[in-house]
């Protein structure tokens, strides 16, 4: 595996190097600490609890709105794929390209680094998102999502990247700019290039786009809501259009036990610990089909909200009652495998061999790293040849499977 280099400019911006000369393309991303669950926050010592939805539009507007035009559309006249998105906690802006790579960097830098923000173009990059939102209004596990949220959470308050429409509304361009400020500082950001490239050249590229920055600083410091760890409601209704009812059981699961690399290693076993769990050959599901209480599959999914995991499972059924009973006895004991897990570790150091054949799959499982647990490194197959059973087992058996909500979809006609 290709060693990833890292280095830290003056300004505090981090740079992630993975060189590859195997390759042909070149992916550029820069990644700000600041998402769609990036909420509570003390700024120059007045509190702040934005609405859902501001990153989300900050992205928009830093894409569309700077002195130097859409960077989107600039490098694809270039030839250039590019993007930006929003995710939890970080937002990125990205492109890959085959040579010319020091031209992509100097657009999508100089539009990054120079909005100008006025109520015009405020308005303007809202429309779309109006419109974005409403496409999602018409599916039921959007809304089924924001309920699951409302009853797992007392204190924490986020239930969408992309905020409602009168949210979006009521976002003004002055909390607009000052997010910008607060969080668009090179200190709170990295930058990952990998691929076919020539290091020195890119460093010093950066160095000259960034050198130059006066962002006006803010003294910024995280506000920590306090969130009890039991669930709000134990059991609600979504009344939507559906051809047949839905019913999902949600833990509301603490991390405080674990560490940063405890975290790391639940995410690779939380994986393990739901296949066994509710796929086609566990017990579970062999129990819900021979008693025909589901006739189709087992849905499940996994969500992390500050320092706690909310894991999912449900399908399709007109026998509730049975379907929340089946899983909850099963998550009291779960059917831990010791021959399964041997498999699905082999499937994970298959999975990490097959990585490098591709640059995307190389680089996101370190920002996830980075992001989701503080370790700036990429999972190597020596890391999960250490994965034990045993060590597999106490962390599940650490977890706590007796908060829980039940959400029920269900059509208002029946």
């Amino acid at each position: 595996m290709n060693k990833i280099e890292k280095t830290t400019l003056t300004n505090g911006l981090t740079i992630y190097f993975y060189e590859d000369k195997r390759k042909h393309t070149t992916i550029f991303q820069l990644i700000t600490f600041f998402g769609g669950m990036s909420k509570d926050y003390k700024i120059d010592n007045v509190d702040y609890h934005f609405f859902d939805g501001i990153a989300h539009i900050l992205e928009h507007y830093l894409v569309e709105c700077s002195k130097y035009g859409n960077y989107i559309e600039i490098l694809g006249q270039h030839d250039m794929n590019s993007n930006a998105c929003t995710h939890g906690k970080i937002t990125r802006y990205f492109f890959d390209t085959v040579d010319n790579i020091e031209f992509g960097i100097k657009t999508l830098l100089n539009c990054i680094y120079s909005p100008i923000f006025t109520e015009e173009n405020l308005t303007k990059v809202k429309e779309p998102i109006y419109q974005e939102i409403r496409g999602k209004e018409n599916n039921k596990f959007y809304h089924e999502d924001i309920k699951v949220l409302n009853n797992c959470f007392h204190s924490l308050s986020f239930k969408t990247t992309g905020g409602t429409i009168e949210e979006v509304k009521n976002i003004s361009l002055e909390e607009i700019k000052l997010c910008y400020e607060a969080f668009y500082q090179p200190s709170n950001q990295i930058i990952i290039v990998a691929g076919n490239f020539n290091k020195e050249q890119v460093l010093k590229t950066i160095k000259e786009e960034t050198k130059t920055i006066k962002i006006p600083k803010h003294k910024v410091e995280k506000i920590n809501i306090k969130e009890k760890k039991e669930v709000v409601k134990q059991e609600d209704e979504l009344l939507f259009p559906t051809p047949k009812t839905y019913t999902e059981v949600t833990y509301k699961i603490s991390l405080d036990h674990l560490s940063n690399l405890e975290q790391l290693k639940l995410d690779f076993y939380i994986y393990y610990f739901m296949e066994m769990t509710t796929s086609v050959s566990s017990p579970l599901y062999k129990k819900v089909i021979k008693n025909k209480i589901i006739t189709g599959s087992i849905t499940k999914s996994k969500t992390q909200l500050e320092n706690y995991l909310l894991l999912s499972i449900g399908s399709y059924t007109d026998k509730k009652e049975e379907l929340v009973n089946s899983i909850i006895e099963e998550f009291k004991n779960p059917t831990l495998d010791k021959e399964l897990f041997e498999i699905y570790k082999k499937n994970t150091i298959l999975e990490i061999i097959l990585r490098e054949e591709n640059l995307s799959s190389m680089i996101s499982p370190l920002i996830g790293n980075i992001v989701d647990f503080n370790y700036p490194y990429p999972d190597t197959i020596e890391d999960i040849e250490k994965f034990s059973f045993e060590e597999f087992k106490k962390l599940i058996q650490s977890l706590d499977f007796t908060n829980y909500t039940v959400t029920t979809i269900k059509n208002p006609k029946n």
